[in-house]
């Protein structure tokens, strides 16, 4: 036996169709470095090129136009390479057109059938809509059409609003969107609210095989850019580890993302940065995701959910 292939696990292989920033920790650049440590290849296809996130003030770069996506996605077939993806996660999504292109050129394509499908649905946050409207249209039209098995779908309270039509305020409220939700769009079989605010309580909502339940959230007093992102990674892997154990790999993602958010915090504070405030609390623009690798890497605890249903 071969001593440098002794206790090697092969790693699983994603696509991830996603933002890229030169400087900073989103979109792609959030979730690439988390899933390598977890034992993941990760494939990236950018919907932009940027600089840096607006958070930063500034920027320059593009959109990527949906014909280089398109060339991209037809590269990776011509290798073959379509079909080797335990994983596709879909992230910020820049255009109505390169949505349309991916969800044709990926998503509707027979090669990843047996690839699990995770989106989520960027479009707004705390009440306001940050994409084109087109964007909000043709996702609520290409989730109805009920084409594609979607196997885990992550929208906020607001774009969950979106997508159910109801404004969600309280328990029974949260309730009724998941009912409406569940009705119109039958493919997809599991769903995270990342961010629920009832009574001035975070809590991560899920729903999975009928059930619907929540955790609550401890909340760093902070806003961080890159957090959702993180969470889609870590989330991913652990609901695919976890054989889509929906309540599990929930658990342990929150706990995780709450680790590094507080190490990102506190290297802030120590590094006395200064920083601007939103709603009077520290913005921190990065992530600290390399000084975070053993929060990454540690096995974080489970605890079972309340139920709803």
């Amino acid at each position: 036996m071969d001593e440098l292939l002794d206790g090697i696990v092969p790693a699983g292989n994603i696509l991830s169709i996603s933002s890229h920033v030169v400087h900073g920790s989103v979109g792609n650049d959030a979730l690439q470095f988390p899933l390598n440590l977890r034992n993941w290849n990760i494939d990236c296809i950018y919907t932009t090129n940027l600089s840096a996130h607006p958070g930063h003030g500034q920027f320059t770069g593009v959109k990527v136009e949906p014909k280089l996506i398109k060339d991209l996605i037809s590269g990776l077939r011509d290798l073959k390479l379509d079909n080797n993806y335990q994983v596709i996660i879909i992230g910020y999504i820049a255009s109505s057109d390169n949505l349309q292109t991916i969800w044709n050129d990926v998503l509707l394509n027979k090669s990843i059938e047996n690839s699990c499908i995770i989106i989520d649905p960027i479009m707004g946050d705390n009440g306001k809509i940050y994409v084109s409207n087109e964007i909000v249209e043709l996702y609520i039209e290409l989730l109805t059409k009920n084409e594609v098995i979607i196997d885990l779908l992550t929208p906020n309270q607001f774009e969950m609003e979106l997508l159910s039509g109801i404004t969600i305020n309280s328990w029974e409220s949260m309730l009724k969107a998941l009912d409406v939700f569940c009705a119109k769009y039958t493919k997809v079989k599991n769903v995270v609210i990342t961010s629920v605010i009832i009574d001035n309580i975070m809590y991560c909502v899920g729903t999975s095989n009928g059930k619907v339940f929540y955790y609550k959230v401890e909340q760093v007093e902070a806003i961080f850019s890159g957090s959702g992102d993180l969470f889609l990674g870590i989330l991913t892997d652990e609901f695919i580890k976890t054989n889509k154990n929906l309540q599990i790999s929930l658990c342990k993602t929150i706990n995780t993302v709450a680790k590094v958010l507080k190490l990102s915090y506190k290297i802030m504070k120590n590094d006395k940065f200064t920083s601007k405030l939103i709603n009077d609390k520290p913005y921190i623009p990065d992530l600290k995701l390399i000084e975070s690798k053993n929060c990454l890497l540690e096995n974080s605890e489970v605890y079972d959910p309340v139920y709803l249903k």
